[in-house]
């Protein structure tokens, strides 16, 4: 009769947990789809819960909410500790089994039972050769929502995404470039949520995440990730692109964008946009230094400003055609062995400028 009643209550707290309201936090990398196949429903539902026009994307860190989803009770809804033991020791249970069923996998034809024999041992084609007609890793999805916003918004303008261009040795890898009649704009783009504290003249930046419950039962506060400056990381770019003769520093103007939830936290101040085309008008070094957006509206705002700006090249046509054409031309096609060989010098790059 107890465990009858026991096998009752846990029933009811497992219905009341399947069909309620609740608001979860996307995390970096997570799809729209893939919070929906966690709670048991449809993309559709989330993106009329939560007024979302793009499914392809949302921010890490953003707040869905999820009508009558399919989630388990929490560690601090259980009533009986048992209930957790018990979920645990078959969570268990199921990885050391599939973890010996791997290591005891048959090595006979699953229909005949036959033992297949051994196959002649693989030569793989050379590396270059097979990396060359791999394509690179796409894009992250901050960078994939900054071009699409970009391309429609700008229709009219050049565009080129993840552009690879030789560089002092090795080579500087692009996010966006958007010609415009104002000029060059170099654009880095960074996915972030949480706090960012920096500086224009630091070298690495540092974002703070809130810590997870079971990292602030053990005393934890708060996640830190250490990253390298991205007005710095700009500004090799723009270099880059002056030293292969395709623009010069007056038609440059590096931009690092922030796509996620992210809030600068700094004690010292960031050149805003006005005061950073008054120094760039008296110090041609200073245009490279790049500015600052929280994110693409005040990215749009930016360009905006720049058009407007009187001191502004005003590019023709035939000029922004004639450069697009000069990037095209020194571009290195992005594959697999390329991407590979930047990566390795970005960061040998990185450690050099740390030590």
């Amino acid at each position: 009769m107890v465990a009858r009643r026991l096998a009752t209550s846990r029933g009811q707290r497992s219905l009341q947990a399947m069909s309620e309201t609740i608001a979860v936090r996307v995390e970096p990398g997570e799809t729209l789809s893939e919070i929906a196949i966690r709670h048991g429903v449809t993309v559709e539902q989330l993106q009329e819960w939560n007024r979302i026009e793009e499914a392809d994307y949302v921010q890490a860190g953003q707040r869905i909410v999820v009508h009558n989803a399919a989630v388990a009770p929490s560690w601090n809804e259980a009533t009986d500790p048992w209930d957790a033991l018990l979920g645990g020791a078959l969570v268990v249970a199921a990885l050391l089994f599939l973890f010996r069923r791997k290591r005891q996998a048959p090595t006979s034809s699953p229909d005949t039972g036959v033992r297949s024999p051994k196959k002649a041992p693989h030569r793989p084609e050379p590396k270059s050769a097979a990396a060359l007609r791999t394509p690179a890793p796409p894009a992250n999805a901050g960078e994939q929502w900054v071009r699409s916003v970009l391309a429609r918004r700008y229709r009219d303008w050049p565009l080129l995404n993840d552009v690879l261009l030789p560089s002092g040795g090795g080579t500087a890898q692009i996010d966006h470039i958007l010609i415009s009649p104002a000029g060059v704009f170099v654009i880095e783009t960074k996915d972030m949520g949480g706090w960012i504290f920096a500086s224009p003249g630091q070298q690495r930046w540092t974002q703070t995440l809130p810590a997870g419950r079971w990292s602030r039962m053990m005393g934890i506060k708060s996640r830190r990730f250490h990253f390298y400056n991205p007005l710095r990381q700009n500004e090799g770019h723009a270099r880059a692109l002056v030293k292969l003769g395709i623009v010069n520093p007056r038609e440059i103007r590096p931009v690092a964008v922030f796509v996620g939830e992210a809030e600068m936290k700094t004690g010292e101040k960031f050149v805003g946009f006005e005061e950073h085309e008054e120094k760039a008008k008296l110090f041609t070094s200073w245009r490279m230094r790049g500015v600052v957006c929280m994110s693409l509206r005040e990215l749009r705002r930016y360009i905006a400003f720049s058009v407007r700006a009187p001191s502004g090249p005003s590019l023709t046509r035939e000029r922004m055609e004639a450069i697009r054409s000069k990037i095209a031309t020194a571009a290195i096609p992005m594959t697999a062995e390329t991407h590979a060989r930047h990566v390795e010098f970005a960061r040998s790059a990185e450690r050099a400028s740390w030590q």
